[in-house]
């Protein structure tokens, strides 16, 4: 790891996940999951359904993310998602829920868009499941 910090923003549609300096971060994009350290390169990309994780005073820190973009400028991050939840504010039961629900309507797709969204749903609610389980190995 590099050592260096850099300004990292996580911003979900409704409310600031994180502001500050970070060491690490790697998400989920449409291009495979990407690490970004200090002096990464320009470059913007769309962000998928999945777990983000961060390295930043206090340690590692996980957060589900939905559908957005990530961009990185002159040394600064910026991650601008539709939701983002903290494992520790995950309902499993309400999850599993949202799961079986996007499964059902999985099977009702019928165009290639409807396929698309109903599986970027069922992708976050397999996140949102998963961290929910590991929030107590953290």
């Amino acid at each position: 790891m590099s050592g260096k910090d850099f300004k990292l923003q996580i911003m979900a549609s409704d409310h600031m996940v994180f502001d500050g300096d970070a060491q690490s971060v790697s998400l989920p994009t449409t291009e495979g999951s990407i690490g970004i350290l200090a002096d990464h390169s320009n470059v913007i990309m769309a962000v998928i359904p999945g777990m983000l994780e961060y390295t930043a005073e206090g340690g590692k820190h996980q957060v589900v993310v939905s559908d957005g973009l990530l961009k990185v400028e002159n040394g600064e991050c910026m991650i601008l998602v539709d939701a983002a939840e903290k494992p520790e504010d995950i309902d499993e039961a309400r999850a599993r829920r949202a799961e079986e629900k996007a499964r059902q309507a999985l099977k009702r797709a019928n165009s290639n868009r409807d396929h698309a969204m109903v599986e970027a749903e069922l992708s976050r609610a397999l996140s949102r499941i998963k961290a929910s389980k590991s929030r107590h190995t953290l």
